[in-house]
């Protein structure tokens, strides 16, 4: 099952091997490149001169209330791994971020992102926007550029997008066009077939 990224900021993060809650999840250290998850920043009490991070293959579980690692040496310095260190400084942004595709067309804003807890692999971008009413699911595999300024979507993204889970799936844009076309035709000869409308009244006929 997919995990929402704003669901485990703020989750305690628990070592099995003590029982030990060795702090909080502040925020999530993004690898945009590969659209993974690369590591856990820490909140922890007291004063701490380094940023604490876990690896995220050091990560056991998510659950619904809490993470969990094998054990609290797993907690270490960002200063030490330089890899995560250095998407620390760059701080693309993923929430909040604009995607449009190649050819142009705003599909919205990133509002959230689902992942996978056992790879920590993004799977899907929750979008909104105005091209669509309320939220909607974007394959993250059809995103091909991470930029500062924009996510930069394929071509055929607009075909693959859903509404948010839990509801009917987006038709295509081709498909959709068909539907509202139908439904217009449906909605004229139910009005000619009202008693007592006038001619005046009667829909016009679809160009």
């Amino acid at each position: 099952m997919l995990h929402r990224s704003k669901k485990i900021l703020g989750m305690p993060v628990i070592s099995l091997a003590d029982g030990q809650v060795v702090g909080r999840v502040k925020r999530l250290l993004l690898d945009l490149q590969n659209l993974k998850i690369a590591g856990l920043i820490l909140d922890r009490k007291g004063w701490f001169k380094e940023q604490p991070v876990i690896p995220y293959s050091h990560v056991k579980n998510i659950g619904s209330h809490a993470v969990t690692i094998d054990e609290a040496s797993a907690v270490v310095n960002l200063r030490s791994l330089p890899e995560l260190e250095e998407l620390a400084k760059k701080l693309l942004p993923l929430v909040g971020a604009r995607v449009i595709t190649e050819e142009g067309v705003v599909l919205g804003t990133v509002e959230d992102f689902f992942f996978d807890p056992r790879d920590g692999k993004i799977q899907e971008l929750e979008l909104k926007g105005k091209l669509w009413q309320g939220h909607t699911l974007l394959p993250a595999s059809t995103i091909r550029t991470c930029g500062r300024d924009a996510l930069i979507a394929k071509a055929e993204a607009p075909n693959l997008i859903q509404r948010r889970r839990g509801a009917l799936s987006w038709p295509s844009w081709e498909a959709a066009s068909r539907a509202t076309e139908k439904w217009g035709q449906s909605l004229n000869r139910y009005l000619k077939r009202l008693p007592g409308l006038s001619q005046k009244d009667k829909p016009l006929k679809p160009n």
